[in-house]
């Protein structure tokens, strides 16, 4: 890609000195016979020359990384590795500890990267009546978090109980997230039930106009979880997060009344559940005093992903959704049992632009 801009480049500027230099006239031709002048001639041809190539280098070096835009075949996966026992975060592998199939045929890792990338936040807030006795500690909670993304780094507020709506679009302004969430959770002109699938829908459509392209986007569930999603709705709101690359994580965080749901449905209202399973997010517990610490710990943990990426073998873009697995190579010997936490596949999308 890059050879091809310097090319198209140096052709340009070629280009422009053909239609900028007329050829000589017969009678000076003879000038131009002179040994010392042809010299000088094509000295002064090749500076022009490597000054064009130079000039092109730079300004794809200046041009922001996007290994999408470099090449369309490039899948990328965003992954987290944590030791299954203690869930602590494993930071120091390198490429060839990763083994990655596409549709059960092993690839060959092409891109590999641990930078903190920006990131692209969508908090969608439970503010349905399980959550109201609690919601002034959630609130305070998020506002106080709101200190650990960096300038770069965007946020936008979607609150739903029986509907949902956008409360702010992705900003870095902390200020106005400050006062929409606060706006958002101050009354209950939302309802009092929680309807997830819905409002998680919305938010995976959103997430296309995250500005973070080469970062990470990401939706933040903080909620009590007594949700139940349809399974076709689950199926659809998934293929909305996997075509737009977002991670799902769950922040629960229950009243007593939510804590009572809990019980008397043996455990088995996990709405978040699915979408952070398939995502590769992760699923973090919080009592009421803790949303501040733990939405903390969500954002430091979105911030030590790897990117792992690779040309899949079969390049047909046909539209089905291919399954992927990332697991830990079986010859990277390590005291811990790390576990990758990813995406479970992908569709092939080539951008035209």
């Amino acid at each position: 890609m890059r050879r091809r801009a310097i090319q198209f480049s140096v052709a340009r500027f070629t280009g422009f000195i053909s239609n900028s230099i007329r050829l000589p006239s017969a009678e000076a031709l003879g000038y131009f016979r002179s040994s010392a002048v042809r010299t000088q001639l094509l000295l002064l041809l090749t500076i022009a020359t490597l000054f064009a190539v130079a000039s092109a280098v730079c300004a794809q070096e200046k041009e922001p990384i996007d290994v999408i835009k470099v090449n369309t075949d490039l899948v990328v996966f965003d992954a987290q590795v944590i030791d299954k026992k203690t869930k602590r975060i494993i930071g120091d592998l390198t490429k060839d500890d990763f083994d990655v199939t596409d549709g059960g045929v092993r690839q060959q890792i092409s891109y590999f990267s641990r930078d903190e990338l920006p990131l692209s936040v969508m908090m969608l807030l439970d503010v349905s009546g399980s959550v109201r006795p609690i919601l002034h500690q959630i609130r305070d909670g998020a506002l106080n978090a709101l200190a650990r993304f960096k300038p770069e780094d965007q946020v936008a507020v979607m609150p739903f109980a029986n509907t949902s709506r956008l409360a702010q679009d992705f900003t870095n302004d902390r200020q106005l997230v400050s006062h929409k969430i606060e706006e958002a959770t101050a009354s209950d002109a939302l309802g009092r039930g929680t309807f997830l699938g819905p409002a998680l829908e919305s938010a995976a459509i959103h997430m296309q106009t995250a500005p973070a392209q080469t970062g990470r986007r990401v939706i933040i569930i903080v909620t009590d979880n007594i949700a139940l999603v349809p399974k076709r709705e689950t199926k659809e709101i998934l293929d909305e997060l996997f075509d737009k690359g977002t991670v799902v994580y769950g922040l629960i965080v229950r009243a007593a009344i939510g804590k009572v749901f809990n019980v008397m449905f043996l455990g088995q209202l996990k709405g978040v559940n699915e979408f952070v399973d398939q995502t590769g997010g992760e699923i973090i517990g919080a009592d009421k005093k803790e949303v501040d610490e733990k939405l903390g710990e969500v954002i430091d943990r979105l911030r030590a992903r790897y990117a792992i990426g690779f040309r899949p073998s079969n390049p047909a873009d046909d539209g089905k959704f291919r399954p992927v697995t990332i697991k830990i190579s079986t010859a990277a010997k390590r005291k811990e049992k790390p576990i990758v936490l990813t995406k479970r596949g992908y569709y092939l999308r080539r951008r035209t632009d």
